[in-house]
């Protein structure tokens, strides 16, 4: 569900903890192989692909890894900032109480709980859709004589791709969900959407790799050797990979990149588990009281206010939802289901907050750069790519970064100027957004898509 491909560390792997049989160098010790040239470079970047993102690592900011497997010395502070946070936010609570005699506001959990079912249904439909790529892989690459290079095939792979990729996103945009149903959905056909780019074409390269190997046996070729390797693992072979079994634990497992084989952990701790299905639910909490009393208010007021005063008033909040997301998605969910699938590369992210630019955060961060399709069906409309414009603003910010002298050796300047940027920026943008899609059409954050138009006056409108 995740991709864990970003994290691949820059030394190389030692032995014990490959979850590839054989290396490159098996290339270079014996007589050059005979067969196409660019396969051979396809299968050796592949083989150190796999030894570089796969192996055996645990998530840096992992809770239970800092709290009861880490350093003594950063427990407490652990503990500290978990403890401010908590009583911040019982004094948010106890600030909405006496201006609004509730602690907790209801309206949001009215838009997130509305037509519920019908996006569960509609979610597993998603999922379900996508169990073709086994029958397809099938059909294409080993009950026919296709290459794996024929442009016949190659253009039926990616019209496949295509064609399910606008009829989830057509039949999303015609639902006329709540804004909170449309995001969830929309960031899960992207990710669907990837892992089956990456099945599919994993497997159209092993046909190849399958494809050589008989031609190159009937021709006693020592190059047989290295395709073997790659072809077989320890606990599955191409073409018996190709199973429904084998694509489900692939859908369930927190990686974008499919692979016969990945490291996996003796068992299940399934304490660790309940943890983090109740971390789930606490920090998901934490993130609705936030956007309810802190977020949404701000926006609902800002035809009055402005977009510079709202985007003031939004800085620490939405640096707060900012870092909630990513403890949510990489610290509880993606651990959670690492942990039930025994999927041992806990390494979903490196270290982005020592990020110096954009592009090293983008790297290090390892989210799919999804902003831009999931505002748009958000808000029902482009704003005419606003964040791929503030992002194309980020190049020559990064070009003065690595060109200038001065700048490019002062470390800490370039991570606080980076810093400053991303708070700012991102309450500007979703201000843009929701001014664009809201404001100027008078209609509520809380009201669902379809109903009558509400004059919007700085409170809360019902739904």
């Amino acid at each position: 569900m995740f991709v864990s491909q970003a994290a691949a560390s820059t030394q190389p792997p030692t032995g014990a903890s490959t979850p590839v049989a054989g290396t490159h160098q098996a290339f270079t010790h014996r007589d050059p192989p005979v067969f196409n040239e660019k396969l051979q470079r396809s299968l050796q970047k592949t083989q150190q692909q796999q030894e570089l993102f796969f192996r055996p690592r645990t998530s840096i900011l992992d809770y239970t890894e800092l709290m009861w497997g880490g350093s003594d010395k950063i427990r407490g502070f652990v503990t500290c900032f978990w403890t401010i946070a908590g009583a911040y936010l019982v004094s948010v609570l106890v600030s909405h109480f006496e201006n609004n005699g509730e602690f907790l506001s209801t309206s949001l959990g009215g838009v997130i709980f509305s037509r519920s079912l019908e996006l569960v249904l509609g979610d597993l439909a998603l999922v379900l859709s996508t169990m073709f790529v086994v029958p397809f892989t099938r059909l294409l690459w080993l009950s026919t004589r296709l290459d794996s290079r024929n442009a016949w095939a190659i253009l039926a792979h990616a019209a496949t791709e295509i064609s399910w990729l606008l009829f989830w996103y057509g039949w999303l945009m015609g639902r006329g969900w709540p804004w909170v149903q449309r995001c969830f959905f929309v960031l899960h056909i992207m990710v669907n959407w990837m892992k089956m780019h990456s099945y599919l074409s994993t497997n159209r390269m092993l046909a190849g790799m399958l494809r050589t190997r008989t031609e190159l046996a009937k021709k006693k070729d020592s190059a047989t050797a290295d395709l073997d390797m790659a072809l077989n693992k320890t606990t599955v072979s191409f073409p018996a990979n190709v199973t429904l079994a084998n694509y489900v634990m692939f859908q369930l497992s927190p990686t974008l990149v499919y692979e016969l084989e990945y490291p996996r952990t003796k068992s299940i701790r399934w304490g660790y588990v309940l943890e983090k299905i109740l971390g789930t639910m606490g920090i998901f909490f934490v993130f609705y009281i936030v956007v309810a009393h802190l977020v949404l208010p701000r926006l609902e007021k800002m035809p009055e206010a402005g977009v510079l005063v709202t985007t003031v008033h939004l800085m620490g909040p939405m640096a707060t939802c900012w870092l909630l997301f990513f403890f949510i998605t990489f610290d509880s969910i993606a651990n959670g289901f690492a942990e039930l699938t025994r999927f041992a590369d806990r390494r979903f992210y490196d270290d982005w907050w020592n990020a110096r630019g954009l592009d090293e955060f983008s790297r290090k961060w390892n989210r799919p750069v999804l902003h831009e399709v999931t505002l748009t069906v958000a808000c029902s409309r482009w704003n005419h790519g606003l964040f791929f414009i503030f992002q194309m603003m980020q190049v020559p910010v990064i070009v003065f970064s690595e060109k200038v002298a001065w700048f490019k050796d002062c470390q800490a300047m370039r991570n606080w100027f980076f810093w400053v940027a991303m708070v700012i920026g991102q309450p500007y943008l979703l201000c843009m957004y929701t001014y664009g899609a809201f404001a100027t059409k008078s209609v509520s954050i809380y009201q669902q898509p379809g109903s009558p138009s509400v004059q919007t006056n700085g409170t809360n409108a019902g739904m």
